[in-house]
């Protein structure tokens, strides 16, 4: 798409933002750029389309099988027969598989990563998940993405001007059912002016012992691995207020373990190679950063190689996308409520990024407990904290329903 005048490649602009607001409340029914390498013609046409009242779920934008699944459970390492074992999923309240709950994520359509100001990076803000059940294995999902909003403001690491992008997706099964909605803010600035900003530049990566590495493989074996209720149902009542859940806790953060997860839902949109490289470098020429052979990367991985973000953002590393901690969050929830709750909304603000290295914990804790159209509710707010440096990188609530003894 060229630009237009007043837009300038790689800046956040007014011009850029005039332009972006155009698709403001448009229903957004395919996949953004990111995945219209190797399709047809018709599949590259462009995304937007009126709002359609009417809109009726007829070709799936999602679906899992059990092996996606299963590879999504592997890249989280987050083992729960639920998602897993066909036989002990038939014989739980769900009656079948099911997908790891912030799968959701995966409906929406389009985002602040590829949509608008072309050239600039995107970090993540914050997302809002509301469940009305969770997808199962085998089902077929369609969706539909608007962006609800977008300004502009200060931002010191930006290097003045930053972009805010909000957006809404909507996700359903093909008999029409609604599976849940998913809300995502993004926050859009210059590469070049985010290095000159030189804010992290103070931050050091951690390097382990071997005894702290062996306490963390002994926290694993304490909390993530013996602190999942499973079949067992957690009652309404005897939930307490103002009582912590058994924390888990994830990393460090290696390549492999993010590149586990980055995989998990199979390549795709910018994770290509080869002759689908080329493809999309001819599609959008200024899309790639280099890399040390001088060979065009998508940014994306950034996330992978320390090198890459040091060289393009003046960050100390490469830094985990969001998507995981999200993941880590619903393993934490899941674990503790056992497969006779009900998740029903989380949101989560990303305060700051987990380094390659980092390890991470997460925490929640019960704020409160109501009854509300014969749904027993318990509220949570939620946090996490990197290791070594003790930082709250997200902040955020969750909500979940239990089976009551009444």
């Amino acid at each position: 798409m060229p630009l237009r005048e007043g837009e300038v490649w790689g800046e956040v602009t007014e011009a850029g933002l005039e332009r972006l607001l155009e698709r403001k409340g448009v229903a957004r029914k395919d996949r953004g750029t990111m995945f219209r390498v190797n399709r047809s013609a018709a599949g590259r046409a462009a995304t937007g389309a009126a709002a359609d009242e009417e809109w009726k779920p007829t070709r799936a934008s999602y679906a899992t099988d059990a092996a996606a699944t299963a590879a999504v459970a592997r890249g989280i390492a987050d083992m729960n027969p639920l998602y897993l074992d066909e036989e002990y999923a038939a014989a739980s309240p769900w009656g079948r598989l099911i997908a790891p709950p912030a799968t959701l994520c995966w409906t929406e359509l389009v985002n602040g990563a590829t949509d608008g100001f072309p050239g600039c990076h995107t970090i993540w803000r914050g997302v809002e998940y509301e469940w009305a059940r969770p997808i199962y294995v085998g089902e077929k999902i369609a969706s539909r993405t608007y962006l609800t909003d977008a300004y502009l403001l200060d931002s010191k690491f930006g290097g003045g001007k930053a972009a805010v992008q909000n957006y809404e997706t909507e996700a359903y099964n093909l008999d029409g059912d609604f599976i849940g909605a998913y809300r995502t803010s993004w926050h859009r600035f210059s590469r070049k002016r985010a290095k000159k900003s030189g804010k992290y530049a103070g931050i050091e990566r951690h390097k382990w012992t071997e005894e702290e590495l062996e306490a963390v493989w002994d926290e694993y074996r304490r909390q993530n691995r013996a602190n999942r209720r499973g079949a067992e149902p957690l009652y309404w009542e005897d939930v307490e207020e103002g009582r912590e859940i058994p924390h888990i806790i994830k990393g460090p953060i290696t390549l492999t373990s993010k590149l586990a997860f980055e995989m998990a839902r199979g390549t795709g949109g910018w994770v290509v190679g080869h002759e689908l490289a080329l493809e999309l470098w001819e599609v959008a020429p200024r899309l790639p950063i280099r890399n040390e052979e001088n060979v065009p990367e998508p940014p994306v991985a950034i996330h992978w190689t320390n090198e890459r973000c040091q060289t393009y953002l003046g960050m100390p590393g490469a830094y985990e996308a969001g998507f995981e901690r999200l993941n880590w969050f619903t393993q934490l929830l899941m674990s503790w409520m056992g497969d006779h709750g009900k998740l029903r909304a989380m949101s989560a603000q990303f305060r700051s990024f987990h380094w390659q290295g980092d390890a991470v914990r997460l925490y929640a804790e019960v704020t409160g407990k109501r009854v509300e159209d014969g749904q027993h509710l318990v509220d949570l707010r939620i946090w996490s904290l990197s290791h070594p440096r003790g930082e709250r990188t997200t902040e955020g609530e969750a909500v979940v329903e239990l089976p009551s003894r009444g």
